[in-house]
C-alpha cells in the first residue's frame, strides 16, 4: 500500500519467477494474478510485472517521483533515437513515428494494462506504472496507410508509430525494463516479483527482439513456470514443443508446467500428467477450468468469446431478445463495435445473478424495450470510427429507437461521446479516421447517436485524463468509485437539440465537487459518464440500468434487499484456494524461487 518503505541497502535481493506460455490465450495473466494471491495470503510481500505489455484495456496507476522516472524516460529517449520535437504525437504525418513527452509532467497518475493492475489487486498493492513500463496499444493508420501502435511509457504515451519500426527498438528496450523491475522492487519493498510474459515464449522469428519472455528471464537469473491451454487441443505437442525450441540452459530453469484449463475434473487427463513428465521431466500441475471467474481479461479475445454465439445461433443460456420474458431478468444488451476498449467495465455486471447480459454486434434485436431492458455502448480505442460503424451498421437507428420507447442507454467514456450530438477530432487525434468531402476538403467532426446534448473535442495524447475518482450518483447520493482514462472534452450544448433544461441532469457529483456526466430524457433514460467501473456497485446497477423495478418484485422488489446474495467471495481468493488444490501451494512456489541446483561435473579418477 502507500508509504511502504523503500527497501534498504542490507535488504535480502527480491526474488523473481516467471509466468510464460505455450501460446497467446494460454491463461497466462489469470495464474500470475492467482499465484500473486497465494503468495500475499501467506504473508509474502509480492508484485506483479510485465516489462512489454499489448492490450487496449487499462487502468490508472501511480507515477513514480520526478527523480526515478526520468533517468528511464532518458533512457527510452535514447532507444527512439530522436529529440522531443514537440509535434503531436498522434498527428499520423508521413513519418513514421513521433516523439512527445507528456506536457503534464506532475500528473500523479498513468496507465498500465488492465491485467497488472488487477494483478496488483492479487497482490494487496496500489497499481503502479513500474509494472508495466512499456504498454502497446494498437489502433490507427498513417497517411501510408500502415497500422500505427501507440507506446505507453511508464504511464504516458511518448511516441506512435508503425508496427515494423517498433520491432526494430524493443531489443534495446530492455535495460530500461530492467531498471523499471528493480525500482518496483524498490518502492513496494516486495520479497517476490511474479513476471508474465507474452504470447508464446518460443517465436524464434522474434526471439532477437525478445524483451518479455525468456531474453528478460535470463536477464534476471530467475526461475520461470510454462502455462499450456489443454482447452485448444494439442496439449502435448505445446509442451514438448516448447521443450525442443529452448536450449538446454533455458528449459532447465523452468519450474514445472500447467495444463490449464481443462474441461472436467483433473481425473479425467489421466495418465497424462505421468506421460508429460517423463517426456520433458518437470512437474505437471493440472488445473481444471474454474467456471463463473469473470476476472478480467486485457486483450480483444475475451469479447470474441462472447460474441462467438453470434455464429453457432444459440447463445448458451439465453435464446434471443426475448429471454427476458422466460427467465424474468432484465436484459442487458453490450454493444460490442470494432475498437471496443477497457471491456471488464461489464464484468460486475456479468457476474450479477440478476441481470441477462448479451454482448452483441452483428445481431441487432429485433425490437427494443420492453424486450431489451437497456443498451450499453462500452469505451472506444478509436472513437470516431466505432461511431461511424454504429450508424452503418444500423446500430445507431435501434439505440435511438430504443431509448425513444423508453428503455435505457448508458455511455461509458467512449459509448458517452458517441451518443453525443457530434464528436470532433480537430487535432486529428484518430488521423486518417475523419471523412471527407466531396470537394476534396476534410471533415473532422461526425455525428453522434444524437440522444444526448454534448459536443465532444477529441485531444492530443499529452492531453489525456487519468485519475481515480470518487462521488455519488445523483440524486440517490449512492456512493461508487472507478476513474477517468480519456483524451476528450465533452461540453454541454442546450441549444443545439429541441429539449429542455429540467430534462437534463448531471449524472455524477465528485467528491471535489465537480458535476460529471449527464442523466437526459423525458424519463432520465438516457445516461452517460467518462468514470470507468461505474457497474462495481450492485445499488449503482439496479439503479442505472432498471428503468422500473416493480417489472421485476423478485429482483428488486421492497422486501427484497437489492445487494441480497451480491456479497460473495472475492474472486482472487477463490483463484488462489483452487490452485493450491492443484499444487501450486505456497510452500511448493517457495520452492520454485530458488535456483536449479547445479550439476556438479565428476572428475576422472587417474589410474
Amino acid at each position: 500500500m502507500p508509504g511502504s518503505p523503500r527497501r534498504s541497502k542490507q535488504a535480502r535481493p527480491c526474488s523473481s519467477i516467471a509466468v510464460l506460455g505455450t501460446m497467446s490465450d494460454a491463461g497466462k495473466s489469470i495464474m500470475a494474478a492467482g499465484i500473486c494471491r497465494v503468495l500475499s495470503n501467506h504473508g509474502v510481500r509480492v508484485a506483479p510485472f510485465k516489462g512489454q505489455n499489448m492490450s487496449n484495456n487499462a487502468a490508472p496507476a501511480l507515477i513514480p517521483e520526478r527523480d526515478r522516472r526520468e533517468p528511464l524516460y532518458k533512457a527510452f529517449e535514447q532507444v527512439i533515437g530522436k529529440k522531443k520535437a514537440g509535434n503531436n504525437s498522434m498527428s499520423g504525418s508521413g513519418s513514421s513515428s513521433s516523439l512527445n513527452a507528456s506536457k503534464s509532467e506532475e500528473q500523479g497518475y498513468g496507465e498500465i494494462g488492465t491485467a497488472q493492475a488487477l494483478q496488483a489487486e492479487a497482490c494487496r498493492l496500489v497499481p503502479r506504472v513500474e509494472m508495466n513500463p512499456l504498454l502497446l496499444k494498437s489502433g490507427g493508420k498513417n497517411e501510408k496507410g500502415e497500422y500505427m501502435c501507440s507506446v505507453v511509457v511508464l504511464g504516458k504515451q511518448i511516441v506512435r508509430e508503425t508496427y515494423g519500426d517498433l520491432g526494430k527498438r524493443t531489443g534495446p528496450m530492455k535495460e530500461m525494463i530492467i531498471q523499471s523491475h528493480r525500482a518496483l522492487a524498490q518502492a513496494t519493498d516486495a520479497n517476490v516479483i511474479v513476471l508474465e510474459g507474452a504470447g508464446s515464449c518460443t517465436e524464434l522469428n522474434l526471439a532477437s527482439r525478445d524483451v518479455v519472455n525468456l531474453s528478460l528471464v535470463r536477464a534476471l537469473k530467475c526461475r520461470w513456470i510454462l502455462v499450456a491451454n489443454i482447452d485448444c487441443g494439442g496439449v502435448f505437442a505445446q509442451i514438448v514443443g516448447t521443450k525442443a525450441c529452448l536450449s538446454k540452459e533455458d528449459w532447465d530453469s523452468c519450474a514445472g508446467v500447467i495444463v490449464n484449463k481443462l474441461r472436467g475434473e483433473a481425473k479425467y487427463f489421466e495418465p497424462g500428467p505421468s506421460i508429460l513428465e517423463k517426456m520433458v521431466g518437470k512437474p505437471i500441475f493440472v488445473v481444471p477450468y474454474l467456471y463463473n471467474l469473470n476476472l478480467p481479461e486485457e486483450d480483444g479475445l475475451g469479447i470474441e468469446r462472447r460474441l462467438a454465439w453470434e455464429t453457432s445461433g444459440a447463445m448458451a443460456n439465453q435464446t434471443g431478445p426475448n429471454a427476458n420474458k422466460d427467465c424474468k431478468k432484465p436484459t442487458v444488451i453490450v454493444v460490442a463495435y470494432p475498437h471496443t476498449a477497457i471491456a471488464d467495465d461489464l464484468c460486475p455486471l456479468e457476474n450479477d445473478p440478476r441481470f441477462e447480459v448479451q454482448w452483441r454486434r452483428r445481431r441487432i434485436p429485433s425490437r427494443p424495450y420492453p424486450d431489451v431492458t437497456a443498451v450499453i455502448l462500452p469505451g472506444s480505442r478509436l472513437t470516431q470510427l466505432d461511431l461511424k460503424w454504429l450508424h452503418d451498421s444500423g446500430w445507431a437507428k435501434f439505440i435511438q429507437k430504443h431509448a425513444a420507447a423508453g428503455g435505457i442507454v448508458l455511455g461509458i467514456c467512449g459509448g458517452y461521446q458517441m451518443l453525443g450530438w457530434t464528436v470532433d477530432d480537430p487535432h486529428n487525434v484518430e488521423s486518417s479516421h475523419t471523412s471527407d468531402n466531396k470537394d476534396g476538403t476534410t471533415n473532422t467532426s461526425r455525428p453522434g447517436v444524437g440522444l444526448l446534448p454534448i459536443e465532444t473535442t477529441l485531444k492530443p495524447a499529452e492531453c489525456k485524463i487519468v485519475r481515480p475518482q470518487k462521488g455519488k450518483l445523483l440524486p440517490s447520493k449512492l456512493a461508487v468509485s472507478g476513474f477517468e482514462l480519456h483524451c476528450g472534452i465533452s461540453k454541454i450544448v442546450l441549444g443545439s437539440i429541441p429539449t429542455k433544461p429540467k430534462h437534463t441532469a448531471p449524472l455524477l457529483e465528485f467528491d471535489n465537487g465537480r458535476h460529471e456526466g449527464m442523466v437526459h430524457g423525458l424519463n432520465k433514460n438516457v445516461k452517460g459518464t467518462y468514470m470507468h467501473g461505474i457497474l462495481r456497485q450492485a445499488k449503482a446497477r439496479e439503479e442505472l440500468l432498471v428503468p422500473r423495478k416493480e417489472d421485476y418484485p423478485h429482483l428488486f422488489g421492497d422486501k427484497q434487499s437489492s445487494t441480497e446474495g451480491m456479497k460473495v467471495e472475492d474472486p482472487l481468493d477463490r483463484l488462489a484456494k483452487h490452485l493450491e488444490s492443484c499444487g501450486l501451494t505456497n510452500e511448493t512456489l517457495q520452492s520454485m524461487l530458488q535456483p536449479p541446483k547445479e550439476k556438479t561435473k565428476s572428475t576422472p579418477v587417474e589410474v
